[in-house]
């Protein structure tokens, strides 16, 4: 079939799972596996290559992530469960000193990565509120700080399931951390505009009554243990890369990239926050918490490997490819199709991780001939690709329902706090990446 068909289509198949789900509400689930059918369908592929490709494809992806995603949703509900988010948060309120609301933004940053957005804003609103009655700081001013920290890295710094998702896709699993590290430092300058933005916004805005949180646990176990447990899995996985990017050979090589495989760093981190936490007697509670939480996202991942899997067995792969050869669209302006693509479709369905999975799947086929083929740009391709999914979250995110009804804003005062807000999170992650491209690449 012709490129420009092809192209056609696959623009088609985009529109079809934005439309979907913004307006048909269907699950993304199912939006992806009927663009996964009807792609190769009106692709000419085999009837019976489509079912195999796209169970392929499926389980393709959910091997090179699933137990990543399970564990990092294990370890997050180890870190709720125990208290320990309540402890690093009575540490925070203790010495925020002058400038509660970046402590909060900070904490959110960190506790965003083993963490899910929504439930650590839940959990920590409380201490939110506490910090801004003690500080005498907006409500409304510590309360985005809180969501914009935990809302960056939840779309930038691998475990999060949209970023390892993202590199499953690429091909960039094993360079997690390589993404950890520029994650954290693209983060950085994100978290910053957050609290600038939530300190001019804030005070700005109205509130209503807000819906009573969940009271945080006060917790009486040392403050090293939540953060030993917070840094083991990221510093294990980040050794391991920098080994891997060296070449190096030495005596313990092969076990510290042992270690510091990502499943290995994760299992051996549940299992030290098991032993940290046995005198609570919640380990199967724990897990049973964990799997569910990452149930749908595993369903979801799985079928943005089927779509991606269905696309690279059609004709679809040669014909952008030769497309792509002239070197039209490469370098910074391929990093801004994947901002762009992605942010439309968050946008228009609501859902950041489903966002990261359709985008890298759609640019799989053109990263190696648009230049990007080692580590370091398919690293800054997925964090391009993560600021789009910033970008934006409004009323079809449910994130942005779970902020406005803990802080009792209205529909306005959600869409000029949260909405500008990620608006500006996603522009600043870019803004960031394109500085690094321009020095590391």
């Amino acid at each position: 079939m012709g490129a420009s068909y092809l192209l056609i289509l696959l623009v088609v198949t985009i529109l079809f799972i934005v439309v979907s789900g913004a307006y048909w509400k269907w699950h993304p689930f199912f939006s992806l596996l009927m663009a996964s059918i009807a792609f190769g369908l009106l692709a000419g592929m085999p009837l019976a290559s489509i079912v195999t490709t796209l169970t392929s494809g499926f389980g393709t992806l959910l091997g090179a992530i699933g137990l990543i995603v399970i564990l990092g949703s294990i370890l997050g509900s180890a870190l709720e469960d125990s208290g320990s988010i309540g402890r690093l948060g009575n540490a925070l309120q203790a010495r925020s000193g002058k400038h509660p609301s970046l402590g909060i933004a900070l904490l959110g940053m960190i506790l965003g990565i083993p963490v899910f957005c929504d439930s650590g804003f839940i959990v920590l609103v409380s201490l939110s509120r506490s910090l801004a009655t003690s500080s005498q700081t907006s409500l409304a001013t510590m309360n985005l700080s809180l969501a914009g920290g935990l809302y960056t890295t939840h779309t930038l710094v691998p475990p999060t399931p949209g970023p390892v998702a993202a590199a499953g896709n690429l091909g960039a699993i094993d360079s997690l951390g390589l993404l950890i590290c520029l994650g954290l430092l693209v983060s950085i300058p994100v978290v910053v505009m957050v609290y600038f933005f939530a300190r001019y916004t804030g005070p700005q805005l109205t509130l209503q009554e807000s819906i009573s949180s969940h009271p945080i646990e006060h917790s009486t176990l040392p403050i090293w243990k939540p953060v030993v447990l917070l840094l083991a899995p990221v510093m294990l996985i980040s050794i391991a890369s920098v080994i891997q990017l060296t070449q190096s050979e030495f005596q313990l090589r092969s076990f510290l990239l042992f270690l510091g495989n990502p499943v290995i760093a994760l299992l051996l981190t549940v299992i030290l926050a098991f032993l940290f936490f046995r005198h609570l007697g919640k380990t199967r509670n724990i897990i049973e918490k964990g799997i569910v939480q990452s149930g749908p996202i595993l369903l979801l991942t799985g079928c943005g490997g089927a779509l991606g899997a269905v696309l690279k067995a059609s004709e679809l792969t040669d014909a952008i490819t030769a497309i792509t050869q002239s070197r039209s669209v490469a370098g910074v302006g391929f990093l801004l199709t994947g901002f762009v693509i992605s942010a439309l479709i968050k946008t228009a369905q609501g859902s950041s991780t489903s966002a990261m999975v359709v985008v890298s799947t759609i640019l799989a086929p053109l990263a190696l001939s648009s230049g990007f083929d080692e580590p370091f740009s398919l690293a800054l391709l997925i964090l391009a690709i993560g600021a789009g999914a910033m970008t934006v979250s409004h009323a079809n995110d449910s994130y942005f329902w779970v902020i406005s009804q803990f802080s009792g804003f209205d529909l306005k005062a959600g869409y000029r706090g949260i909405t500008l807000m990620t608006l500006l999170q996603g522009l600043t992650a870019l803004g960031t990446v394109l500085i690094l491209y321009g020095l590391l690449v």
